[in-house]
């Protein structure tokens, strides 16, 4: 019996051991394999060999979905090729390797070279103290604030890059670019000539040109734009881009070689999916959604659905309201990484054409193929919104938020939509658990504070942050309005007017902190001070309860 025993023991371990050398092995050889596929992948990518690079890079995707190099080098190819598409492997990326920096520089800085700058500020937006005292954070944050027409912001983020990068000419290049734009004229000559002197160092010159174009393009000096343009793209280097760019000067100066200049364009971009998405949304945007339609229904059908150009096809469909002609282009098509966005567009189109069942169909399946991914998901809620799907975007939106918590951008705009739609309810709830995962976060708190206030919700906790939020920054008008606010319900009115008394005048055009001043003063018996700031109340977009607190505010006036 007991040798019996021995026996069965030796087998089970025998089998146990066989079994783990088996999934080990396995394991390996997938590891081993992907890591082979890559190197033959950057090989081909060495050749130009681009559909054997390409047919790597998906073999390693299929072993490991996750695959971090073959995220990396796709993202690259992408980008080189000025794809659009790119910004959702950069977004996969930075989510797959959270702690390299690099990684979420890169998203912002293909966000904005893509004109997805909300993209980019949430690139931005969770970097930390550490990383922000970068030159690359400054010139990429400075790169952003210039595109949003921030140039007092921009420069000061080009003078700390400059500060740490001193020998870096770029950057000298890009704060004389932002000084061209002064109102101060003294200023804006000396940089003119600062970036005209550059043009005669070989090296600097194609920055250079690329600068005074863009300053001369921000002044309307569009003659002297023209001529940088021209230069520019007399240089064999130039790229579509900037071939781009003198394509509209030339419309806008209403030039002779706009015609001509727009039909070579039309030939190059044949040989350039990314080109055509390019020279498609320029005329879509510029001219009319027809006209650039009917030029890309004319391409070859292998060029309609190489990606990215079914995007912008699409996107003249939807224009054009053109649904039954939108269904036919993408109901036989498999966008790949993108598919997910074409089964959205498919549900917009049945839903515009009230096949409500197949349209919920369509965007439960995009809603699957978008799960767990950050990009994809994002992607649905900007679409939502611009589709005006309210309720969908929300859902999206608290997707996120629960299950990436790091991307604030998405509970902000969460808490943003529940403060438009008065949902006070929805605020506490939501801020609660946003409270609760982050509660060094003082305007998140503040917040809180304010709306258990409002619907007169666990007060003593309520008081207690006010108070606590209000310490931290005793200049915020929003925070002074909060803890001023909780006096008022404690019966401390005469504490209330003391904090009141330290809000600076200009915060009280601000509708939402009159409200409470307001109030406040109207509680007070100081109808003289409330009436004003209570009328100026009245045009803000106030949650229900706030409303009622301004309504019987102004009743005993």
């Amino acid at each position: 019996m007991k040798s019996l025993l021995q026996k069965v023991l030796i087998f089970v371990t025998v089998m146990a051991l066989v079994a783990a050398i088996g999934w080990f092995g396995r394991k390996a050889y997938k590891g081993f394999e992907e890591h082979q596929l890559i190197a033959q992948a950057r090989q081909y990518e060495a050749k130009k060999d681009w559909r054997n690079t390409n047919l790597c890079l998906e073999r390693v995707l299929q072993i490991d979905p996750i695959s971090v190099e073959a995220c990396r080098m796709i993202a690259d190819l992408l980008d080189s090729a000025g794809s659009p598409a790119a910004l959702s492997w950069r977004v996969q990326l930075a989510k797959l390797e959270p702690d390299n920096i690099t990684n979420r520089f890169l998203w912002a800085k293909t966000a904005i070279k893509t004109g997805n700058l909300k993209s980019a500020a949430e690139a931005l937006a969770t970097v930390d103290e550490k990383n922000k005292a970068t030159a690359e954070y400054h010139k990429i944050a400075g790169a952003l604030a210039w595109d949003l027409k921030q140039p007092a912001e921009a420069e000061k983020q080009y003078v700390d890059a400059l500060h740490l990068e001193p020998d870096n000419q770029t950057n000298l290049l890009n704060l004389e670019t932002i000084r061209l734009t002064s109102t101060n004229q003294v200023v804006a000559n000396a940089a003119r000539v600062s970036l005209e002197q550059a043009i005669t160092n070989a090296a600097l010159r194609p920055v250079a040109l690329q600068h005074l174009l863009t300053a001369a393009v921000v002044h309307h000096d569009l003659s002297r734009a023209l001529a940088y343009s021209k230069e520019i793209v007399g240089n064999s280097k130039a790229n579509f881009s900037d071939k781009m760019m003198y394509l509209q000067l030339l419309r806008d100066t209403k030039n002779d070689d706009y015609a001509p200049w727009l039909a070579s364009l039309k030939t190059e971009a044949l040989h350039s999916a990314p080109d055509v998405f390019a020279l498609g949304k320029w005329m879509a945007t510029t001219e009319k959604p027809d006209t650039a339609l009917r030029w890309l229904l004319g391409l070859p059908p292998g060029m309609q659905t190489n990606q990215p150009v079914p995007l912008i096809i699409t996107d003249c469909q939807i224009a054009l309201k053109d649904w039954n002609g939108l269904l036919a282009f993408v109901g036989k098509q498999d966008w790949g990484e993108a598919e997910f966005y074409r089964v959205a567009i498919e549900s917009l189109a049945q839903r515009s054409l009230n096949q409500d069942i197949a349209a919920q169909s369509s965007w439960r399946k995009a809603l699957s193929l978008a799960s767990h991914r950050v990009d994809r998901l994002s992607r649905l809620a900007q679409v939502a919104q611009v589709w005006g799907w309210t309720p969908e975007r929300n859902s999206l939106l608290q997707e996120i938020t629960d299950e990436f918590p790091k991307e604030k951008w998405a509970a902000n705009q969460l808490v943003e939509q529940l403060y438009a739609d008065g949902n006070t309810i929805g605020l506490q709830i939501l801020l609660s658990k946003i409270h609760s995962a982050d509660p060094d976060d003082v305007r998140i708190k503040n917040n809180l504070a304010n709306v258990l206030l409002l619907r007169k919700s666990e007060l003593e906790e309520a008081d207690l942050m006010a108070q606590e939020v209000y310490k931290t920054s005793p200049d915020d008008p929003f925070f002074i309005s909060t803890y001023a606010y909780s006096l008022l319900l404690q019966k401390k009115t005469n504490d209330a007017l003391k904090v009141l008394e330290t809000m600076k005048p200009k915060y009280l055009k601000i509708p939402a902190i009159a409200a409470y001043y307001g109030v406040i003063q109207a509680q007070a018996g100081h109808k003289d001070i409330a009436r004003d700031c209570i009328a100026r109340a009245e045009t803000a977009k106030l949650l229900p309860e706030e409303r009622e607190m301004v309504q019987h505010a102004k009743a005993s006036l």
